[in-house]
């Protein structure tokens, strides 16, 4: 007797755990934490995004990771964002910013994806800030509240590196390779290497982080004269010039 009633109550327990897995991790109920970047471990919720210090497109990308809170399962589940706070007022979709589709492919439980920025000329004076948070309407909910959102600072104000005129050895001024310094100089120079010239140029000594060398640096100086070359070609009698009407030299 005493036999089968343990058998019984061995039973219960099993199926009770059972449900209660099921309930804890049904799919429904699984979220999405969010960060930006690819790291797995900095996980930044915030950065400022300059169009003064991005190359001149019609549209740039903001990548960010997302990861799974439960368990993975054979179907693809999809998550939502939305502009959740910040600046909405001046901020707006389809004319600052697009969302991709965001989809966590199945058996998945981390991907990348992008927030699409929009250039215009609206965050010259004035800079705004968005924040994006995950919607209540896709397939995966908001994770943790502190992991549920990223804040995106716009601004496009150029600002004249402190080291373009002046650099004390071992490092050589940017001047000497890109000559005298104009916003538009920067912003074509920008487009042109696909990053802004605001590195130091090392002369001697081993390379740290935010530095480059005399072969790196040359090769940049070359690319934006040939491609300054190919502009002006482009443009008989309306060669590239400044915002001071000067017209634009590398030396």
């Amino acid at each position: 007797m005493n036999r089968i009633l343990l058998l019984l109550l061995m039973t219960i327990t099993f199926f009770s755990c059972q449900k209660s897995s099921e309930i804890t991790y049904k799919s429904e109920t699984d979220a999405v934490n969010i960060w930006l970047g690819t790291s797995l471990s900095a996980k930044p919720d915030s950065m400022e995004y300059n169009f003064a210090f991005r190359p001149a497109v019609p549209t740039d990308s903001v990548v960010f990771t997302a990861m799974v809170l439960g368990n993975t399962t054979a179907q693809d589940r999809r998550f939502v964002l939305k502009a959740i706070g910040g600046d909405t007022n001046r901020v707006k979709q389809g004319v600052h910013y697009e969302f991709g589709d965001y989809t966590i492919r199945g058996n998945g439980y981390t991907d990348t994806f992008a927030i699409y920025i929009k250039r215009t000329n609206d965050f010259k004076v004035n800079g705004a800030r968005i924040v994006f948070g995950v919607s209540e309407t896709g397939d995966l909910k908001r994770g943790l509240i502190e992991s549920s959102k990223v804040t995106i600072i716009l601004k496009d104000i150029f600002a004249k590196p402190a080291h373009w005129d002046v650099d004390p050895y071992p490092y050589t001024k940017l001047s000497t390779y890109f000559g005298v310094y104009s916003n538009v100089k920067f912003q074509f120079i920008t487009t042109v290497i696909g990053k802004a010239p605001i590195f130091r140029v090392l002369s001697a000594g081993t390379l740290k982080e935010g530095e480059v060398d005399f072969t790196t640096v040359t090769y940049y100086k070359n690319s934006c004269i040939k491609q300054l070359n190919v502009y002006n070609a482009a443009n008989p009698g309306n060669p590239l010039r400044d915002e001071n009407n000067n017209l634009i030299t590398i030396p």
